[in-house]
């Protein structure tokens, strides 16, 4: 798939100190991907800016859809909508004025820009604020004006800092609901704290580590590469190690451990669970509970002493 963004040997410092080290990779062109790192050292910010297109890399080089991102800086601008996390508009002016004013200084037919932004208002239930001034509206408000204020521009990558930050949870919903139907549409890079709609919403996620990618996947295969997508726990009356070690050499489960009465292993198939259970005629069982893993559980296994969470 042809790249829509390209990274080569980047890093970024800040103070002296790097922040981003020699990241080098593609994001395939309108694809979705989640950011996810500590929002401090992590290189997580520093990303976001250099997708956004608001600072270049202070080493190696960056292609957005073929363009450098230095040389070509201004072509650049005009295929990137960027969400910041917090409100950027002039507080004096109404809602509109500030999208009319920022969005002039680019090369747009008026009659689509308008259509755009009819769309965008009716989907973002944003007709009643436009001509209220900006410092009399709440930040969750901002927010959606924000992203209305650059998908009107109809941009080929759209970069969102958390993209509901400060919403109530209707503005949330009409704002994820938006972002999904432009899936495959354009490419979309965000950064969010809301693990659960991480595992909803992403074709790759990419998980910041000490200025490094340390994660580029998606879930099912991140979960399969560490130890499987579910668990299960097999309480027996008696659970006895001639069962257990015959148990061990069924292929399609992980690490089966023997805890007393107790068997637990992981897999990455629901199945897992018949395959077993062929195994165990005559033998009586007192409770089985079965746990899917989640992208948290990952992430407090692999970084619960380095922050992330």
């Amino acid at each position: 798939m042809e790249a829509s963004i390209t990274f080569k040997k980047v890093s970024q410092l800040v103070d002296g100190e790097a922040v981003l080290a020699g990241l080098s990779f593609g994001i395939e062109n309108n694809s979705t991907v989640a950011i996810v790192g500590e929002n401090d050292d992590s290189g997580l910010k520093e990303f976001i800016k250099l997708t956004a297109g608001i600072s270049n890399p202070d080493y190696g080089a960056l292609y957005i859809h073929g363009l450098d991102s230095i040389k070509r800086r201004k072509e650049i601008r005009s295929l990137i909508g960027y969400v910041p996390l917090e409100n950027d508009m002039d507080p004096w002016l109404t809602a509109m004025q500030n999208i009319s004013f920022i969005n002039s200084f680019y090369n747009i037919d008026n009659k689509k820009l308008s259509e755009r932004y009819r769309f965008y208002v009716d989907a973002l239930d944003l007709n009643e604020i436009l001509n209220i001034q900006v410092n009399r509206l709440s930040p969750g408000t901002l927010k959606k004006l924000t992203l209305m204020r650059e998908l009107a521009r109809d941009p080929k990558i759209l970069v969102l800092d958390n993209p509901t930050g400060f919403m109530n949870a209707k503005d949330s919903a009409l704002t994820w609901d938006l972002l999904q139907s432009l899936h495959k549409k354009i490419t979309i890079i965000y950064s969010s704290t809301d693990l659960s709609k991480i595992e909803k919403f992403h074709d790759r996620i990419l998980v910041f580590h000490n200025g490094k990618i340390d994660l580029n996947d998606n879930l099912e295969n991140m979960l399969k590469n560490w130890q499987g997508q579910y668990q299960f726990k097999i309480q027996f009356e008696k659970f006895l190690t001639p069962l257990f070690n015959k148990i061990e050499k069924v292929k399609e489960i992980i690490s089966p451990i023997k805890d007393d009465d107790t068997l637990i292993f992981n897999a990455n198939h629901r199945s897992a669970l018949l395959i077993i259970m062929t195994l165990l005629t005559g033998v009586t069982i007192n409770d089985i509970n079965i746990k899917k893993y989640h992208l948290r559980d990952l992430l407090v296994a692999r970084y619960m002493r380095g922050g992330i969470l």
